[in-house]
């Protein structure tokens, strides 16, 4: 039974295919993916937690992962991760590992992880307008809510729903008008997917740097393939450096490159890409 289940989920982790929306379905198995496309439809909150320990579960060979010890027990951070796809590997496998792996490091009561995720998908673009895909437009934002996450504005003319989302984050690391205890959120800093590291997407600096001044630590984590398997690696959390001292693109831009070089750390040579050498002389200097 468990094999027939896990049909999907094999697929993805072992990359033997390129995967396709049925391939992802498939992993969830039919009893859970009736339960999701019934919590979508009636907008009913479902914990991250609980749905990734089970797709988690389904997954063959099972992910690994390396510094789990250096998750936070309690309080807030912001995990940064790099945005891992291959053919047969969709991101959102693992971004269930990430948040399988945070909830078992976790204090109870401290399990959820909240990712900052698209609102919609683009379309396509003609004659400047960038039209949305309607399917993505209407069940992103509402899955979004299931599951805790932020729904972010892909369209860069949406301000007000960038301002909307930058408030739900500060809600839940603690520093809004929300009840109960502060919790960590997650992110994609490159915005797209990617194999070897790409450009983390600008602006995201600015955004790590503000919430980085509250005090919140950043907690970097690598997505790679091994031997067939999904491999998740924690490095130790930090806070930013100082600001950079010329200006706001200036700090965008180093806040941008400081993190993703703790993310590269995390990952095999291989896979440095745009960063290697900036990840080389910083190997360099700790040796």
């Amino acid at each position: 039974m468990r094999q027939e289940l896990s049909t999907g989920v094999a697929v993805a982790a072992k990359g033997r295919d390129g995967l396709s929306t049925i391939d992802v379905l498939r992993g969830f198995g039919p009893r859970l993916l009736l339960e999701i496309v019934w919590a979508v439809l009636r907008g009913e909150r479902r914990s991250l937690a609980g749905d990734a320990a089970r797709l988690v579960a389904l997954m063959d060979p099972p992910p690994r992962v390396a510094g789990r010890h250096l998750v936070p027990a309690r309080g807030p951070f912001l995990l940064v991760a790099n945005h891992f796809q291959v053919p047969g590997v969709w991101v959102g496998w693992a971004a269930l590992a990430i948040a399988n792996a945070v909830a078992g490091a976790r204090a109870p009561g401290s399990h959820e992880l909240h990712w900052m995720v698209l609102s919609e998908w683009r379309w396509f673009e003609a004659w400047g307008r960038w039209l949305p895909n309607p399917i993505s437009s209407l069940l992103f934002p509402r899955a979004a809510k299931v599951w805790g996450m932020i729904a972010t504005p892909s369209r860069p003319s949406d301000t007000a729903g960038r301002a909307r989302a930058l408030r739900q984050v500060l809600t839940y690391l603690g520093h809004g008008r929300r009840g109960g205890p502060a919790e960590p959120v997650a992110l994609f800093p490159e915005g797209t997917a990617t194999v070897a590291l790409g450009e983390a997407k600008p602006g995201t600096g600015a955004f790590l740097a503000r919430v980085s001044r509250l005090g919140v630590p950043i907690l970097p984590v690598g997505v790679c393939q091994e031997d067939g398997a999904l491999v998740v690696r924690f490095g130790p959390p930090f806070l930013l450096d100082g600001p950079a001292p010329d200006g706001a693109a200036d700090m965008d831009g180093s806040v941008r490159r400081q993190v993703m070089l703790a993310i590269g750390r995390l990952l095999p040579q291989r896979l440095w890409g745009t960063y290697a050498e900036a990840i080389a002389a910083a190997e360099r200097g700790l040796s």
